[in-house]
């Protein structure tokens, strides 16, 4: 998907691979998943009151999923011209995300009533039959429907984000540059209404054609500001969540910091080329939607065994470090077996079949 599918050319697979954006992929992935851990432990009580002083840190990671956004604008955007072709980039984002979101989905909806999985308990086949449907379509997020997989509703955004530029480049190539360009602007003000976080496609696109001609050259002050821009962009976006209209403006350091972050000679050029968040972002996409799944029977572990016979710190670190592992784990494998072989395989039969 646009989140985590490289720089590809006609097929879903890489052919050019920016390692700053892979690492701010392994980043962002890592930031949501640390916001889990916060989350969960002050929904299941037992965040420690040792934290307490830097829970505004911890609760930050999960605008991770904005800083995704921005690398799907960037990413999907140059991925959609290089296909040139609306139907087969969206037939090549289709084969990108579903091996690993059906198995995940049918997981949960073939489990979630016989282990009271939130409101799939004691559900009646018709609602379950239209929750399977709506879910597989990525309907939850954009629209007020129930959501199966915890993270998935972003993927709502990213769909809906690639409908729209598929639609727009399809208007472009039949009637030229202006004339689909106000049915652009309603459908993009309609997303931004419903919810702003849509804006953050929007700097990675900007970027995209930035940089699309000539690599991009930054002055020396202008990278200084990556570090400040990101924590800048992670403060607005959480002081928007008790005053919304700060989403928007957020999108100026967010373009700061990700062209900073596109040229790769920024002050976390260095992090993000390290090995283990290249790892974490070859994964990130298999990791972004197992992690709730792997560390759910965990939580029931903490609440029904653990909680009060372990001081919350020690539970805490428990819950990260085995969460981590065992999404990693996860993730790994999903990776090799749906995302890779799956993918390239089902990429084999599409196009074999349409040949």
């Amino acid at each position: 998907m646009g989140i985590w599918a490289e720089e590809a050319g006609s097929g879903a697979y890489p052919r050019r691979l920016n390692l700053q954006i892979h690492g701010l992929r392994g980043f962002s992935a890592l930031a949501v998943f640390i916001y889990h851990v916060y989350g969960m432990g002050t929904l299941w009580a037992f965040w420690p009151s040792l934290l307490a002083p830097s829970d505004g840190v911890f609760a930050a990671g999960k605008h991770g999923v904005e800083i995704f956004f921005v690398i799907s604008g960037y990413l999907i955007t140059g991925s959609l011209i290089r296909h040139g072709d609306a139907a087969r980039f969206l037939l090549d984002r289709a084969i990108r995300l579903y091996p690993v979101f059906l198995t995940i989905q049918i997981l949960v909806f073939g489990l979630g009533p016989f282990v009271h999985y939130k409101w799939l308990t004691g559900i009646r086949p018709g609602a379950w039959l239209l929750a399977f449907v709506e879910n597989a379509l990525f309907l939850p997020g954009v629209f007020a429907l129930p959501l199966a997989q915890l993270n998935a509703w972003s993927l709502s955004f990213e769909v809906a984000f690639y409908l729209v530029a598929a639609g727009y480049f399809v208007l472009w190539r039949r009637f030229g540059r202006w004339a689909p360009a106000l049915a652009l602007v309603v459908i993009l003000t309609i997303m931004l209404v419903r919810d702003g976080r849509s804006a953050f496609f929007i700097p990675g696109v900007a970027i995209y054609f930035l940089s699309r001609r000539t690599r991009l050259a930054l002055p020396a002050w202008f990278r200084g500001l990556s570090i400040p821009a990101l924590v800048l962009m992670l403060a607005m976006l959480t002081l928007a969540e008790t005053r919304p209209g700060l989403v928007y403006p957020a999108t100026i350091p967010a373009f700061i910091f990700f062209a900073c972050i596109v040229e790769g000679r920024c002050l976390l050029s260095a992090l993000l080329r390290t090995r283990f968040l290249q790892y974490l972002g070859t994964i990130s996409y298999s990791f972004y939607l197992w992690s709730p799944v792997v560390t759910y029977p965990m939580k029931l572990f903490i609440q029904r065994v653990l909680h009060g016979r372990l001081n919350d710190l020690a539970i805490v670190l428990l819950f990260a470090l085995l969460g981590f592992a065992g999404s990693v784990a996860a993730a790994h494998l999903s990776y090799r077996w749906l995302e890779d072989r799956a993918g390239k395989a089902l990429h084999r039969r599409v196009y074999a079949v349409g040949a």
